[in-house]
């Protein structure tokens, strides 16, 4: 591959081949037996834990003092293992991890960010496989990411710690002006996309969206019921179906105005008087594409002395409605291969990530966990629980606003999809030389621009991304 310089692996997992997505024996309905048998089946029973005095580190890029509550209580219910916080640049990430692990001090847990491929290649990931297999929690943890970190389906490296799902936010007052109905909650895509030229008022000077997240991510996703970015089924991807049809369809909801004008631009200033105003901010957009996290910004005096009450809604579901797979900002964790106590190091990952025990000490966090000032820290719950667990569910619901909004959102998003780059190796190596800096430039800026066609590119794209995914594969390992 073009200008890449890969280390070698020195350990055990040079004679594996890496699956580390939700391939495999992944069901297409919530809660399909198929997907239940996505979680591997065992008799063995978890090992115990030491009863020795030991430390533990480790490095995560969450608020410290939310890290400091788990750890605490983490310690309280064993009183024998110290957690020792590292501190991170949350910069340069994987760089701070490089540099730790240089030296030899690379965390016993951490998370890495974004480039799955950065702590393979480097032989990071703990083989946590007979601690997942045993443990009882693990068969509970949402179905979608059951299978997620597998390595040839057969070795468990990683696992899902933390989750933000992609969120469509509506503005309930510019449909109420509009006199529109606002969607039911399990709307479809087709149905957004419609929606999107409905609410588009020139006349009003109303825009039918603005996006953080992007239809590009969404589509091949809900529409094709994959399993992750661009068309990917576990084997290989397709940018020529949903990918190519959503790409033209940004260009041109971009050209005729569907689309707010984009920020810092001749035409937001032509349009809001102020070219740095978010568009999200003026009033005057029904559908804002974004992220959980967006929902404390959006609860802030500065929105709703606007007279802006954007509401939740999930990514909508692919118009067959085979599955309610969304895609999401799933961050993952892993603890370090040579660690000395990797038994408890895996108690302490789960324990920051999917553990239900866990989840509870953050809750308990968020709730009480406040700024010098005096204020709340957190306006709610700040990641949605990576357990099927519904005592959980309902306890984050009853932390967010009583709305019908928030509790359909709830059940919507339980079977959540990883970004590419997080669980994909060569994806994220594709996007930096191919997608966003290669012969077309940025890929979807020349396509907006009507430099060049989707459908035209489509195939070229997705040979290059198959191949890039192929001498990940054979280069690693």
């Amino acid at each position: 591959m073009k200008n890449r310089k890969w280390l070698k692996l020195v350990s055990s997992l040079a004679l594996a081949t890496l699956v580390i997505t939700g391939c495999g024996k992944s069901g297409n309905d919530t809660g399909s037996s198929e997907e239940k048998e996505g979680a591997k089946e065992t008799t063995e029973t978890l090992a115990d834990m030491t009863d020795e005095d030991i430390t533990l580190t480790f490095a995560s890029w969450e608020n410290p003092d939310l890290q400091k509550h788990l750890a605490d209580e983490f310690m309280e219910k064993y009183p024998n293992i110290k957690v020792e916080l590292v501190t991170v640049d949350q910069e340069n990430w994987n760089d701070g991890l490089s540099n730790l692990a240089n030296s030899g001090q690379l965390p016993d847990v951490y998370w890495y960010q974004g480039n799955v491929d950065i702590p393979i290649v480097n032989g990071w990931l703990g083989d946590m496989t007979e601690y997942w297999e045993a443990d009882p929690e693990s068969k509970e943890v949402l179905n979608s990411l059951q299978q997620t970190g597998y390595i040839n389906n057969e070795q468990k490296m990683a696992a899902a710690v933390f989750y933000q799902p992609y969120t469509v936010f509506l503005d309930k007052n510019v449909f109420n002006k509009l006199n529109v109905d606002m969607p039911d909650a399990d709307w479809t895509y087709s149905e957004m996309i419609d929606l999107m030229k409905k609410m588009t008022v020139p006349e009003q000077e109303i825009y039918g969206y603005n996006d953080f997240t992007k239809l590009v991510t969404m589509a091949p996703i809900v529409q094709q019921d994959a399993l992750g970015e661009f068309g990917w089924d576990g084997e290989k991807f397709d940018l020529t179906k949903d990918w190519a049809d959503a790409m033209t369809t940004q260009a041109e909801f971009v050209r005729s105005g569907v689309h707010a004008p984009y920020f810092d631009s001749d035409e937001a200033e032509a349009a809001f008087g102020d070219r740095t105003l978010w568009a999200a901010s003026t009033g005057r957009i029904a559908m804002q594409l974004d992220a959980w996290w967006t929902k404390d910004l959006f609860a802030t005096d500065e929105f709703v002395d606007k007279g802006i009450e954007w509401v939740p809604y999930p990514v909508p579901q692919g118009d067959s409605k085979d599955t309610t797979h969304k895609p999401g900002f799933i961050d993952f964790g892993s603890f370090n291969s040579a660690t000395e106590h990797p038994r408890e190091a895996y108690e302490l990952l789960k324990w920051m990530g999917w553990g239900k025990e866990g989840y509870q000490s953050r809750l308990e966090a968020y709730k009480t966990l406040t700024n010098e000032d005096g204020s709340q820290m957190f306006t709610y719950p700040n990641g949605l629980p990576l357990t099927q667990d519904q005592e959980i569910w309902d306890a984050v619901a009853t932390e967010l606003p009583d709305s019908d909004y928030y509790k359909n959102f709830l059940e919507l998003v339980k079977e959540p999809v990883p970004l590419g780059g997080a669980v994909i190796p060569g994806f994220q190596t594709f996007l930096d030389e191919i997608y966003f800096g290669g012969e077309y430039g940025d890929v979807e800026q020349a396509i907006i621009q009507g430099e060049v066609n989707a459908s035209d590119i489509a195939a070229d794209l997705t040979e290059k991304l198959n191949q890039y995914h192929e001498d990940a594969m054979n280069e690693i390992f």
